[in-house]
């Protein structure tokens, strides 16, 4: 990858460089991230011109001075209100990219069930999480993400053993404080054969500027393993950026399903690479943008079909009023081997302002010869017969307009498996003619 020059990249590589100095170079990590930093420098940034970064305006990121984020401690009533009713003893805590120990409380998880900082991992699963890591380093293609892997502070790890389903949700909670910072969660979950969890990722934003969180979720599937994984990115300071790299490997029958929220921000980029490496696994992937103001939010995918008889779907929708920007990248490989594939992609955009802007690239490359595959994207405005009969049936014009979008949004709603949560997203979907950093 060839980084243009300039004085933005070489000034934002020059801050990473130094970044570098900073972490503990004593840590159990060190090998993983010295391997990281040299596959990130082989990556190169990324430029206008990479592109699956054509979309985004690298330069307004890397023109930013921004501090490497410090371990600080907060009082568990700054967050009470942000960890949801069902994950009350259930939740792992990040503080500006660090595992919090002493926030977090998983006294309703099973005993058997284990969570740690990734250190503290290493040190007991040592050859099997660095045989993990060399290979998805080795794999991985964002160099975002392996910046992550080499300079993250210290990350969760999860592990589900075999034959375990752990009945309650697990939160993890991105506390972010203080300004013009860089934070790096890193986020390892492992769950064995035949067991089953249910995960939401939310945030909790104590700062009153920008800030920017570069985080990587990983996640390995076992076979019949069953993983739901919710992430709520809400309340972002409209001068933030956030870049998440979820990761997810799954082996014969495994099942991963995923529900993404976002309301957008400077720019805010999630980027996905699932692979199908067992017969009959599945993917079902669901996305729902609600843009306001200048906000931006891109999404990227690559769902790769390894194996025969796999299923993928994939569904995500955008609203965008204002001058707010989204676009969509979703690439579904098909390799030779993956016969009786089935995948499903669609994009859907509602674009309710003249300015408001949506791209979208939905792509199919297929190498096998018994494939079920289909791919689309549609662009409209509310319909306007629906809006003139429901004002017939004496709903305000704003309100009206609000359940029709509401409509729009629902069918991935209803797909997030914590009713509180549920109920909030439902909450900001109605009010979202309301919704803008200015009121």
């Amino acid at each position: 990858m060839i980084v243009e020059p300039g004085i933005e990249q070489d000034t934002f590589k020059f801050l990473l460089e130094e970044y570098l100095a900073q972490i503990n170079r004593n840590d159990a990590l060190q090998k993983i991230r010295a391997k990281a930093w040299d596959h990130f420098l082989a990556l190169g940034l990324p430029t206008r011109q990479t592109e699956v970064y054509r979309y985004v305006k690298l330069r307004n990121l890397f023109s930013q001075n921004y501090q490497l984020a410090n371990e600080i401690s907060i009082k568990h009533e700054e967050i009470a209100s942000s960890i949801y009713p069902e994950c009350r003893q259930s939740v792992l805590v990040f503080v500006n990219g660090y595992f919090a120990p002493t926030l977090s409380n998983t006294s309703a998880l099973p005993s058997k069930v284990v969570t740690s900082s990734l250190t503290d991992a290493i040190r007991t699963y040592g050859m099997f999480l660095n045989n993990f890591w060399a290979k998805a380093i080795k794999e991985e293609t964002d160099p975002f993400a392996a910046l992550n892997t080499a300079l993250h502070p210290n990350g969760i790890f999860i592990y589900i053993p075999p034959k375990t389903v752990v009945e309650t949700p697990i939160q993890i909670l991105n506390v972010i404080s203080g300004n013009n910072q860089l934070l790096l969660p890193h986020l390892s979950v492992f769950v064995g054969a035949q067991s089953q969890i249910n995960v939401i990722s939310s945030q909790k934003v104590l700062s009153s500027s920008g800030y920017f969180v570069n985080q990587v979720t990983e996640i390995m599937l076992e076979e019949d393993s069953h993983v739901h994984y919710t992430q709520a990115l809400c309340g972002e300071h409209p001068a933030s950026w956030h870049l998440d790299a979820f990761r997810a490997t799954l082996k014969q029958n495994a099942t991963l399903k995923t529900v993404a929220v976002t309301e957008g921000s400077a720019t805010v980029r999630n980027d996905y690479r699932i692979l199908l490496t067992g017969e009959n696994a599945e993917a079902l992937l669901n996305g729902v943008l609600m843009l306001s103001d200048k906000r931006e939010a891109h999404t990227n995918i690559f769902m790769d079909h390894q194996a025969p008889n796999c299923h993928s779907y994939q569904l995500f929708k955008s609203v965008l009023k204002d001058f707010s920007r989204s676009s969509f990248e979703g690439k579904i490989m098909v390799r030779q081997l993956a016969q009786k594939t089935d995948a499903f992609q669609l994009n859907n955009n509602l674009l309710l302002s003249d300015h408001a802007h949506a791209d979208s690239k939905p792509n199919l490359e297929v190498f096998a010869d018994d494939v079920k595959a289909s791919h689309g994207t549609t662009m409209g405005q509310l319909d306007e017969d629906q809006l003139f009969y429901m004002k017939t049936r004496g709903f305000p014009d704003h309100e009206a307009k609000n359940l029709l979008i509401f409509g729009f949004c629902e069918q991935v709603i209803e797909r997030i498996n914590i009713k509180s949560l549920q109920n909030e997203i439902t909450q900001r979907a109605r009010g979202y003619l309301t919704k803008g950093d200015n009121g």
